[in-house]
């Protein structure tokens, strides 16, 4: 299967690091140190998902004030970035969002947390 080809049909939100969080567009054309840290954020997000990922994945370019959003091809990938996350210091949204390959729209599940394990509700 070739890139263009490739379906993403799983996405996590990842929130930007801690001094990055919930910024105007206004505040960061003044800070440009923050763009900066949210730029190494993207890179890491790659680097890390090209260690232990096995399928590609896609990490939006578009801003969001919320954080990055990064698609996955592959549930297993997408359940090891769940689970492994703690492992590289950042934050998921506690949601996994799902596209339907039927209906094109995003079907949204929460991620609860357990002593046992990681569960989508």
């Amino acid at each position: 299967m070739q890139a263009k080809d490739r379906f993403y049909k799983y996405s996590l939100k990842l929130k930007w690091p801690t001094q990055c969080r919930n910024r105007t567009t206004e505040i960061l054309q003044q800070r440009p140190d923050l763009v900066d840290q949210m730029n190494k954020f993207r890179v890491k997000i790659s680097n890390v998902c090209g260690i232990i990922c096995r399928d590609k994945v896609q990490i939006d370019t578009a801003f969001s004030a919320t954080g990055v959003r990064v698609w996955f091809s592959s549930g297993q990938d997408c359940y090891d970035f769940i689970i492994r996350q703690p492992e590289f210091e950042w934050e998921l949204w506690p949601e996994l969002d799902i596209m339907n390959v039927i209906t094109s729209q995003l079907e949204n599940f929460d991620i609860v947390y357990s002593p046992t394990g990681v569960n989508i509700v």
